[in-house]
């Protein structure tokens, strides 16, 4: 895939055919025959060196989203790229990406997790072929949910997701219902408020900016509030030192409050942690998105 940056900062795509490996690379044409080239096999890392027939010298650079990069040039002003281009280049490179992740990693600790499921008695244990493992989850979402948010937290190191995942599967994932999912929300905050989005959110939910302040002045974890206009309010807090603690504040529904705490008897702390995992399964499956699809 072929891109140059216009003098207007904006990127044009151009026809890529006679490009080398096109299908499986991003390349943005820059000024003073410059180029940025990224790779599928490490959709992270970026190439940026000069485009002259020559042998020259290349660097590694790294792209964030959101975030603009300058590219320095030996004799002229750096080359900018806005945040929006750099966006539009990570996509296009994650497009062409697998996602990240081990499979046989990730359908072993499902294996763990889900051990009377009818895929893990299979004596050939089909389930660790990638690709018909692939085709088994297109029939059955809350597989599929489980699976990605697996693989992605066990490429990252997050070992604290699996807690989360077990309650989420006790309290049942079909009882947060993925096709209202206003039913839940939640919020994180560095030992405050919420940032200017989820204030709001939390004030059109009847909930006042001086309520929410007394309630995080408190030291007690969890703190339940509830406002008969709207629903339930739990405040949570995490991390085991003062300066990487960190609060998580969840509404729930009177319904589903209700079926949680009284019909399936959970503890204030397992809803949020069965909550949590399933904002960990939405993250994930809005993080595959991004990704080839098999």
């Amino acid at each position: 895939m072929l891109f140059e940056l216009m003098t207007n900062g904006t990127i044009a795509r151009l026809p890529s055919e006679n490009t080398p490996d096109n299908e499986k690379s991003v390349m943005l044409l820059l000024p003073h025959n410059k180029y940025l080239l990224g790779s599928n096999k490490n959709s992270g890392k970026w190439t940026y060196g000069e485009n002259n027939g020559k042998e020259c010298r290349t660097e590694n650079i790294y792209l964030y989203d959101g975030q603009p990069v300058s590219l320095l040039n030996e004799s002229a002003a750096p080359t900018i790229l806005t945040a929006g281009t750099v966006d539009i280049l990570r996509r296009e490179l994650l497009a062409l990406s697998d996602p990240p992740g081990n499979h046989t990693s990730a359908v072993l600790m499902m294996r763990t997790l889900m051990r009377g499921h009818e895929i893990f008695k299979s004596e050939n244990a089909d389930y660790l072929d990638e690709e018909k493992f692939m085709s088994f989850l297109k029939t059955d979402s809350i597989f599929e949910r489980l699976y990605w948010t697996l693989r992605f937290a066990l490429n990252r190191g997050e070992m604290e997701t699996l807690t989360r995942l077990k309650v989420w599967l006790r309290a049942g994932p079909e009882v947060f219902s993925q096709s209202i999912p206003e039913k839940m929300r939640l919020w994180f905050s560095i030992l405050g408020l919420p940032d200017g989005d989820g204030m709001k959110e939390l004030e059109e939910l009847k909930f006042t900016q001086l309520e929410l302040k007394r309630i995080a002045d408190q030291n007690a974890s969890p703190i339940v509030v509830y406002n008969p206009a709207s629903g339930w309010l739990v405040l949570g807090r995490f991390g085991r030192y003062k300066d990487t603690m960190f609060f998580m504040w969840a509404y729930f529904t009177h319904e589903l409050w209700n079926e949680l705490r009284e019909r399936r008897k959970f503890t204030v702390q397992e809803i949020l942690q069965a909550s949590w995992g399933e904002y960990d399964t939405r993250q994930a499956m809005s993080e595959r998105a991004k990704y080839r699809i098999f």
